[in-house]
């Protein structure tokens, strides 16, 4: 019985182990950059570099909420530790990033606020159920939608 237990506590522990390395090889994959200014609800400055949030897209300037998105936006950024995966150069050549700020999803919390929405050409609908909720709740540019 005692050799069974120390069995699995070795299993776990392997396991764990198997976990952390998981968890190493996917912070590393993220750069911690430092934001410079926001230029709005879906766009960047950060370490040098223009960033486009994957998967999401905020009102333009001149629409309804472009305010409100980009404020929105750099009041999210203004603390704590932003870091960013690149996935690929747009058409405009900006770095089109998935970014987090201390754990939170920022394209998430932008389309869960109705601050901008799931861009599913390019997210296949990954911020679907975010959106979903701001709609629910009318939230951002889902306030005046019947």
């Amino acid at each position: 019985m005692r050799a069974l237990i120390i069995f699995f506590a070795l299993l776990l522990l392997a396991a764990e182990a198997g976990l952390s390395e998981a968890k190493a090889t996917e912070t590393l994959l993220y750069q911690e950059v430092k934001l410079e200014r926001v230029i709005d609800g879906d766009t960047l400055i950060a370490s040098g570099k223009r960033i486009r949030l994957w998967g999401i897209n905020a009102p333009e300037k001149g629409k309804p909420f472009f305010d409100l998105s980009t404020k929105f936006l750099r009041s999210l950024l203004s603390e704590g530790t932003l870091y960013c995966r690149l996935l690929y150069l747009d058409r405009y050549k900006r770095d089109v990033m998935h970014c987090s700020i201390d754990e939170v999803d920022v394209g998430s919390a932008m389309v869960r606020w109705g601050m901008a929405t799931d861009y599913k050409k390019y997210s296949e609908g990954f911020y679907e159920d975010d959106q979903n909720i701001a709609k629910l709740k009318k939230l951002g540019i889902w306030s005046s939608v019947k």
